[in-house]
């Protein structure tokens, strides 16, 4: 299945799942004065609650964060614990079991745990899933916040599909979001800038899920029908953050969002996070890095399941992040506590069995709290690392085939084209999985019609100063042309050209081109 529709489909599958019933190094200063936010009353520190200690953590590590669990305690029932056929509080909707039990996220001992392990892990953001105003996650919110600031947290949010969820209604959300809590220390406000909010303005940081499907019973939509609403809230003062979960690049230039990011890699996902390149310079990239996924006794299908194996999942989802090369804003962890589909970090408790006989899956050799201790590792690794610098070339493909692709094969590594200029009639033209590609209609191609792009992209340098090898393919038609240009004296000079007009076997005919490593990264004349 191709990532788009796994994608799709996956959406589809976690917002059926996870409907909640009626009953996601930024500056963190706001320059702006704000509403108030609700008032709480003052916190009330108890002497149980695990101490504040440690470094403060960094708001370059986020994790999403799950405030849906009620318990007959503290709320007068149960939920999400009991959904489907489930008997809490030993036998749960999980594959897993809690170290602290089926605890309620109303309860003040437990958020206190929770952010206390959050903050030793290294992580700075809580992402917390948001299913509208008067929804218990938005009701579970001021004492998050309470508790988040008192453990030097801040906030950010999941937009969920709710129902009647829209463009509009987004806008909306992130008003009203701004109204109750924004004052609060605890909010997470950047001044950092993206591809659509250049300068230093407060914008809080809000994460959609779904978007294509805007409140989980729509129609799939274009990435152009959160454009208006996207260049109102960039307009605002305070303006906003606004990142798609659908990882292409289309969806950031369509919908204006500011960036992307990714819920996390399932095992069959070979892409992982190299959709990253394609992304356009300025917008925000956001991995999701995830332990594993477990689903089975909430009825998930089985393609979905991706073993931890003994937190080397876990370690593969880190490696291949920075494998990519390209420097995230920030790493969202998927998840702290997302029980139901066994993402968590959280500890989760051994040899724990339900009355009926099942016999609840745990960290293996890992300790209970073995991930927060890999994702303070891990995070101490991701904010010391020296990432690769870049040069910027401007690169024109033409073609008169109907397809045509561009690959970089060896001695360098690209990134983050941005769309310079198009000629012609074209249907597709973008960086897809790490190549550039290049399309227009087959009656046109079989006309003889030319159409070309102008990009600018970021190259990495390879390892020892080896030529650069490009792969150029395409259809059985035509022919296809490559210029690459480096700036010089503010006027971008030829420095490499070449031309593919033959035929290989098959239908994708190919031929490779090497350009000397000193045209691309060496000094200019």
């Amino acid at each position: 299945m191709r990532k788009a529709a796994l994608g799709v489909f996956f959406i589809l599958l976690f917002s059926a799942a996870c409907s909640t019933p009626a009953a996601g190094e930024a500056s963190g200063n706001t320059a702006t004065a704000l509403p108030d936010v609700i008032e709480t009353g003052p916190l009330e520190v108890e002497s149980s609650w695990p101490p504040v200690t440690g470094p403060e953590p960094s708001i370059r590590m986020a994790a999403f964060y799950y405030p849906w669990y009620f318990t007959p305690e503290f709320d007068g029932g149960w939920d999400h614990w009991d959904e489907g056929p489930f008997d809490p509080p030993l036998d749960i909707a999980s594959d897993y079991y809690p170290v602290l039990g089926a605890y309620s996220a109303s309860d003040p001992e437990v958020l206190a745990q929770h952010f206390a392990w959050l903050r030793e892990a290294g992580v700075g953001v809580i992402i917390s899933s948001w299913w509208g105003r008067g929804n218990p996650t938005d009701q579970a919110l001021p004492l998050m916040f309470a508790i988040a600031d008192h453990y030097g947290l801040k906030i950010a949010f999941h937009i969920e599909p709710y129902d009647g969820r829209s463009a509009e209604r987004l806008v909306e959300d992130i008003h009203y979001l701004y109204d109750q809590y924004g004052d609060h220390p605890a909010f997470f406000w950047t001044n950092e800038t993206s591809r659509y909010s250049s300068d230093d303005r407060p914008k809080g940081v809000f994460f959609i899920w779904a978007s294509a499907v805007p409140d989980g019973n729509s129609a799939v939509v274009a990435p152009e029908y959160w454009q208006e609403a996207m260049d109102r809230l960039h307009a605002e003062n305070p303006g906003a953050i606004v990142l798609t979960d659908q990882n292409d690049p289309h969806w950031v230039m369509g919908g204006h969002f500011d960036g992307s990011y990714n819920y996390g890699v399932l095992e069959q996902d070979q892409v992982g996070y190299t959709w990253a390149l394609g992304l356009p310079t300025g917008a925000w990239y956001v991995p999701g890095i995830n332990p594993g996924f477990s689903a089975r006794r909430i009825g998930y299908e089985d393609w979905v399941d991706t073993p931890r194996r003994d937190g080397d999942t876990y370690n593969d989802r880190w490696e291949r992040m920075f494998a990519v090369g390209v420097e995230p804003a920030l790493v969202a962890i998927t998840t702290f506590n997302e029980w139901h589909e066994g993402t968590q970090i959280e500890p989760a408790a051994s040899g724990m069995t339900t009355p009926d006989g099942y016999a609840y899956l745990d960290y293996e050799t890992l300790a209970p709290d073995g991930y927060l201790a890999m994702t303070r590792e891990w995070s101490e690794a991701f904010l010391a690392y020296a990432w690769p610098e870049t040069t910027v070339l401007r690169l024109r493909m033409a073609t008169t085939s109907d397809w045509t692709e561009l690959d970089l094969i060896s001695g360098a590594l690209w990134q983050n084209p941005d769309l310079v200029s198009t000629t012609g009639e074209i249907t597709h033209a973008g960086m897809d999985d790490g190549h550039l590609s290049l399309n227009q209609p087959l009656h046109q191609a079989e006309s003889g019609n030319q159409v070309a792009v102008t990009f600018e992209i970021q190259f990495r340098e390879g390892q020892g100063g080896n030529p650069v090898v490009f792969e150029i393919a395409r259809g059985g038609l035509g022919a296809t042309w490559v210029e690459l240009y480096r700036l010089s004296s503010e006027e971008w000079v030829l420095v490499a050209s070449f031309l593919w007009d033959g035929h290989s076997t098959g239908d994708r005919h190919t031929s490779s081109f090497e350009v000397p490593f000193e045209s691309i990264f060496g000094e200019l004349p």
